[in-house]
């Protein structure tokens, strides 16, 4: 029959190799080539020096400029897709095999629009009191 402490071991011998696990798959990612013909990818809100680069990414996918904020997406220092922060269309260059960008850039955009969990703090109570 086994124990109380042999039942703690098994589990804190599965939560190391989960550990084991999970650090060496990040290892791997940190290593790994970042793509075949080394292209890098940026994902970051859009500046006010963006505006010509992402009203020639609009002529291009044939749909209207985009307002407010907006995240791009830049392969070798070129904005190839943007979408708005607040959800809407996604433009961009359809020259360029940009799916997997705009999915990285609709997931983004999701956790940068939603708003911050409030965190409720406990009400200070002060005792009242009375003057007889």
């Amino acid at each position: 029959m086994q124990t109380l402490d042999s039942f703690v071991a098994a589990a804190q011998l599965s939560d190391l190799h989960t550990a084991a696990a999970s650090s060496r798959a990040a290892r791997r990612a940190r290593t790994a080539p970042a793509a075949p013909n080394g292209a890098r990818l940026v994902l970051r809100r859009a500046a006010a020096e963006d505006e010509g680069a992402l009203a020639r990414l609009a002529r291009l996918d044939s749909a209207p400029r985009l307002t407010g904020e907006v995240l791009v997406a830049e392969v070798d220092d070129h904005i190839v897709a943007a979408i708005p922060v607040g959800g809407g269309r996604a433009i961009a260059d359809p020259f360029r095999p940009t799916a997997d960008v705009v999915e990285l850039l609709r997931a983004r955009a999701e956790r940068v629009g939603a708003p911050a969990a409030r965190v409720r703090r406990p009400r200070l109570r002060l005792p009242r009191v009375r003057v007889a």
